[in-house]
């Protein structure tokens, strides 16, 4: 049998850091057990708490998307849009974890019962299933985003079999050739948002080379796992 209780307390341990701002480790972690957590329910067969979960994923991984950008060299008026951002969204962040929302939350998480190993076992086949599907039209499809759902979910068959003791090297693997394509990606969409409606040259500039860095490190993605993108996808 296994219990969800480890995730519960990384959670809580690291809302402390998560709240302080001190060390974006703290939010990446709560992002981290956020999605773990989900996966639990996904072998549970549970819907309930998973729309939670998700909202505190996405509330987290904001702040996160914001803290990897401004970590790069970037153009000053985009770095200075997306400090404005951030100040925003750790703001929105820390109201949530401070929030009754969150206590019920994690009362919730702390009943949660121990998994079935042979119904949990039957919903990880799904899950496999599910991976599969996105395989199969990643190699029709071989673009940016059949690339991504994939990937959301070889993560999600991942921590998936960690829960239930098995081994998910390949996986883990797998994730970490896409990791870079992710960062990219995000940085991407963030630029673009940024640049909607308004005049930046020099932001308009740095966004031809990440668009072209992202087309490379998808095409050597694709390359790694035996595919080829097509042109232009």
């Amino acid at each position: 049998m296994r219990e969800a209780r480890g995730w519960v307390e990384h959670l809580l341990a690291h809302l402390p850091l998560a709240l302080s701002g001190e060390d974006p480790e703290g939010v990446h972690q709560v992002r981290v057990a956020g999605r773990r957590l989900r996966a639990y329910l996904d072998l549970l067969g549970f819907r309930v708490l998973k729309d939670d979960l998700r909202f505190l994923v996405r509330q987290a991984g904001r702040v996160r998307d914001l803290e990897v950008a401004l970590g790069k060299d970037l153009p000053q008026g985009f770095r200075e849009h997306l400090e404005a951002e951030l100040k925003e969204a750790r703001r929105s962040l820390v109201a949530l974890l401070r929030s009754p929302w969150m206590g019920a939350l994690l009362r919730a998480l702390r009943h949660l019962p121990p998994l079935d190993e042979k119904r949990a076992g039957k919903r990880l086949e799904r899950l496999e299933a599910r991976l599969e599907e996105r395989w199969a039209r990643l190699e029709a499809q071989p673009t940016l985003e059949n690339l991504h759902a994939f990937r959301r979910a070889l993560r999600r068959v991942r921590y998936a079999k960690e829960f239930l003791g098995l081994s998910a090297k390949r996986e883990k693997a797998l994730q970490e050739v896409l990791g870079e394509v992710n960062d990219l990606k995000a940085l991407r969409d963030l630029l673009e948002a940024y640049l909607h409606g308004r005049e930046d040259p020099e932001a308009q500039s740095y966004l031809e080379g990440l668009e072209s860095a992202l087309a490379a490190a998808t095409r050597e993605a694709l390359g790694d796992l035996g595919l080829r993108p097509i042109p232009g996808g």
